[in-house]
């Protein structure tokens, strides 16, 4: 029996690669960051050992007892067991799956263009940095694959490909709603496409381009069970009360920079949201071909909700890179022969085209190298080189990873008054030994706390707010590379004879209040 042998790379394949490269080196480097993941961890731990979800606050000492709905409970699960199986490693590296799985999904909708593999891959690289930026690990990275799936389908159905898929949404809506509150992302372009298409095809009528009524027909069902799929969660209707009371959440409209509209001064909110913008306009209006009623409804409509806030940057990257590159197809003016003429340069001899071979052995000497930058950045590698370009720790450097472990061990008790930085890891690592004063679940704090934790770390009335809330420890960040710009509450409380070092390393100083012999 002849054994088969494995087809080696084409350059095609390696072009299209590196885009999708580039995002897995960049979540693969990304420590896990410091809010809205280790509290995420806590509450997997406590529903697979209790077997329920809670219904409560059960983190803080601020907010203790307060309804709080969890409807991340399966992401949460999954994070836990994760951990409990391959401990940090398995997390980073599953972070770094999922986020390149959801771009080769947004790859492979934008290569139904017919553009060819090289022009794919550089375009793709306007997308790729938005996901690069969005590499944390948080419940979110399911929507990221989600809604590309749920695009890719879409597209292929539109193009008269792929219709069965169809039937797979419904039951990925019944895990999307337990995962991550974006699902209604999902219902929002499903129902969107369905009306767009249907309105094109009462205008434009029987055309190839457009999806016929049983299809159509098809779609509106898939929608209605994609609908009721969504009441299968622990909290039925309930669910979207939650996730339009999130959006509304004053105090993470307030407080929290990636619930705020993006500004175009900022390096990050530029790269994440406004160059893409416009590199994608200038496409759209050099193209040749116009936008239909579908491709102009996406971009509208995604552009305004990138603009309302930060964290929406990448919903526009997986919806509009396809629409970017069909129209990159089109363009009216090729860049490259316009400035020639601009410049008055002579036009390039065509040289009779010849038919390009490709080498294996340097096609398989690119996937070599390409397998071991991979392996050299993965978790289980990283750590071990010592190199701090490669950043060698897993968690995030702001966290005082060896001050928790100091609270821990001399089993400090007492109320701590922190910053928020502090908060999620002080979840994971502390409870119930220790709740927190605020942490990354802003929206689950009053008004009033947020303002009395702003005043107290502006160094306003700061001993008041300690004793409002009966602080006994204040745990604050030094000056780092990382946080060279530390609260000014920390030479209030040096200054302080209320209040003497209890802990201190390079990169947190824990303070305890001083009592009188008589207290």
């Amino acid at each position: 029996m002849r054994r088969q042998r494995i087809p080696a790379p084409t350059l095609q394949t390696i072009w299209l690669a590196i885009p999708v490269l580039l995002v897995l080196w960049s979540a693969l480097l990304n420590p896990l960051r410091r809010l809205d993941f280790w509290w995420h961890l806590k509450v997997g731990q406590i529903i697979v050992e209790t077997g329920r979800i809670p219904t409560t606050d059960l983190f803080s000492f601020t907010a203790a007892g307060k309804p709080f709905t969890y409807p991340n409970w399966l992401a949460e699960i999954i994070f836990y067991l994760l951990w409990r199986v391959g401990g940090l490693e398995l997390l980073v590296a599953f972070d770094a799956f999922m986020v390149a799985l959801a771009f080769v999904l947004v790859l492979a909708t934008c290569l139904q263009s017919g553009a060819n593999a090289r022009r794919v891959a550089l375009l793709a690289l306007v997308p790729a940095v938005t996901f690069a930026l969005y590499s944390n690990l948080r419940t979110q990275v399911f929507s990221f694959v989600l809604l590309a799936f749920y695009f890719w389908v879409l597209w292929n159905v539109r193009a008269g490909r792929r219709s069965r898929w169809l039937w797979l949404l419904p039951p990925l809506m019944a895990f999307w709603v337990n995962v991550h509150g974006a699902f209604v992302l999902g219902l929002g372009v499903l129902a969107g496409f369905l009306v767009s298409e249907s309105v094109r095809r009462w205008w434009h009528g029987d055309t190839p381009d457009t999806i016929p009524p049983p299809l159509l027909r098809r779609m509106a069902l898939v929608l209605v069970l994609s609908v009721l799929a969504t009441l299968i969660n622990p909290y039925g209707v309930q669910i979207y009360g939650y996730v339009r009371q999130l959006q509304q959440d004053p105090a993470s409209q307030r407080f929290v920079t990636e619930w705020q509209p993006p500004v175009i001064t900022a390096t990050e909110h530029l790269l994440i949201f406004f160059a893409p913008f416009f590199i994608v306009l200038l496409g759209l209006l050099y193209s040749a071909a116009p936008l239909d009623l579908t491709e102009l409804g996406l971009f509208m409509g995604f552009s305004v909700f990138a603009l309302v806030s930060v964290r929406n940057g990448i919903w526009f990257a997986i919806a509009v890179a396809p629409i970017f590159v069909r129209h990159m197809q089109a363009l009216r003016v090729q860049p490259l022969a316009h400035m020639r003429r601009r410049l008055g340069l002579p036009e390039p001899q065509s040289a009779p085209q010849r038919p390009r071979r490709e080498s294996p052995v340097l096609n398989g000497l690119l996937v070599i190298v390409l397998a071991s930058l991979t392996l050299l950045f993965s978790p289980w590698v990283r750590p071990h080189l010592q190199s701090e370009r490669l950043r060698p720790t897993l968690i995030d450097p702001v966290i005082p990873v060896e001050a928790m472990d100091f609270i821990a061990e001399a089993d400090l008790q007492g109320n701590i008054f922190h910053v928020q930085d502090f908060g999620d890891y002080m979840i994971w690592r502390l409870w119930p030994q220790q709740r927190t004063f605020i942490d990354g679940r802003v929206h689950l704090y009053s008004d009033e706390l947020v303002e009395d934790y702003i005043a107290a770390l502006s160094a306003r009335d700061w001993e008041a707010v300690m004793d409002k809330y009966a602080i006994e420890y204040i745990f604050l960040p030094k000056p780092t590379e990382e946080n060279p710009d530390p609260p000014p509450l920390l030479d209030a409380v040096r200054q302080s004879p209320n209040w003497r070092v209890r802990y201190e390393d390079d990169k947190s100083i824990l303070f305890e209040r001083v009592r009188s012999p008589e207290t």
